[in-house]
């Protein structure tokens, strides 16, 4: 379960935004039709096949154990835990409280699971929320990149992880899963290579960003700052390195809880995968779930994952209803949860916009100029 990953806030996006423009070039109309554009056919294809079987399947959940889906559930909320701990430590303990960062996180994944391309539109939000609650905006820019940029390379280590620990367990071709390590490989030594370019050539690639911003407007005025905040967060980590080591470790747990959830699905409904194919799997569908073609990888998560399993040897009634049982908690349910918690943010702010407002119109005049002000007559 992670929020973020699915989009993060450009700054071609904010300066719009502020300027009364909309922050979202696509309009919404195109993007609900390129979703269903692809929703259809992966629903059609690879989702609806696997319900053939649907009646035995189902016939499974009356012997589920009730205690393994709550601890599913638990595991679902640790997932969540963990990410706003993440947020709480790249930000800097004592900006914001955990409340207040969960309620963030909540909303985020609320609107990245229900709008096509929802990533954008709930990193507009998580940037309005930040800036609310007092964090400067080239601040709120740097850390979402610095989180994401940390959540994606505990992703790929999981997933590495996996590809290890799999092929430890395969005696037949082995010759996708070192291609698949390999790119694991490439996408770490990638993000590592771009965080200490940045570190280490800060102005080289901020005078690089000012060229974008002449020649190209729509990246926005402000990309050489981002560039500067960015490399200043990622020195500080670097610097410190109990909380960068605290920061890997909550994106870590934020993807391990999530996949615990699935085992745990999973082995409610009969079948205990081995470690190494759960996290292949768990990889793979969660890499598919950050590209924005559906909200929230919708279908796409589905018709990859149940058929992986089946590969890996999970019967078609464990993986189908283990599959649906950990999208119910993964997906679906951060819903109506994050809309509550949108809705909190909303009245919170309002709240204290006319607190604030009652404040300076009730505070008594402090000169004799200021009562004539307030009393003319």
């Amino acid at each position: 379960m992670n929020p973020q990953s699915e989009g993060e806030i450009t700054p071609g996006a904010i300066s719009s935004h502020r300027r009364g423009l909309p922050p979202q070039r696509v309009p919404l109309w195109l993007r609900i039709v390129l979703t269903v554009a692809v929703l259809v056919p992966v629903l059609w294809f690879f989702v609806i096949p696997q319900f053939s079987d649907a009646e035995e399947s189902f016939e499974a959940v009356k012997d589920v154990s009730p205690w393994l889906i709550a601890g599913a559930l638990l595991l679902q909320i640790l997932s969540l835990v963990s990410y706003s701990s993440l947020s709480g430590t790249v930000l800097g303990w004592g900006k914001l409280r955990f409340r207040t960062l969960l309620r963030i996180d909540l909303s985020d994944l609320a609107l990245n699971h229900t709008l096509p391309g929802g990533g954008a539109t709930a990193a507009v939000a998580r940037f309005r929320f930040l800036t609310a609650e007092g964090i400067p905006a080239k601040r709120a820019l740097s850390v979402a990149a610095v989180q994401v940029a940390i959540s994606n390379v505990a992703l790929t280590m999981v997933f590495g992880a996996g590809i290890v620990l799999a092929l430890a367990q395969i005696q037949g071709d082995t010759s996708n899963y070192v291609l698949a390590g390999v790119v694991v490989v490439v996408l770490v030594g990638s993000l590592v290579g771009g965080a200490w370019l940045l570190m280490a050539r800060t102005e080289g690639v901020a005078r690089f960003a000012t060229v974008l911003e002449h020649r190209f407007p729509f990246v926005g005025n402000r990309l050489s700052g981002l560039v500067r905040s960015i490399a200043g967060d990622l020195r500080t980590l670097g610097h410190d390195r109990r909380r960068l080591v605290l920061a890997v470790l909550f994106a870590l747990g934020n993807w391990l809880f999530d996949a615990a959830s699935l085992w745990v699905m999973l082995a409610a409904f009969g079948h205990q995968l081995a470690l190494g194919p759960l996290l292949t799997v768990y990889g793979v569908a969660s890499i598919i779930a950050l590209l924005p073609l559906t909200p929230g990888g919708i279908g796409l998560v589905e018709g990859i994952t149940v058929p992986a399993l089946v590969g890996f040897g999970v019967p078609q009634a464990a993986a189908l209803l283990g599959v649906i049982g950990w999208r119910v908690f993964e997906y679906w349910l951060p819903i109506p949860v994050g809309a509550g918690a949108y809705l909190s943010l909303r009245l919170s702010r309002h709240r204290r916009a006319a607190l604030k407002h009652h404040a300076a119109n009730s505070a008594p005049p402090r000169t004799e100029h200021d009562r004539s002000l307030r009393n003319p007559s």
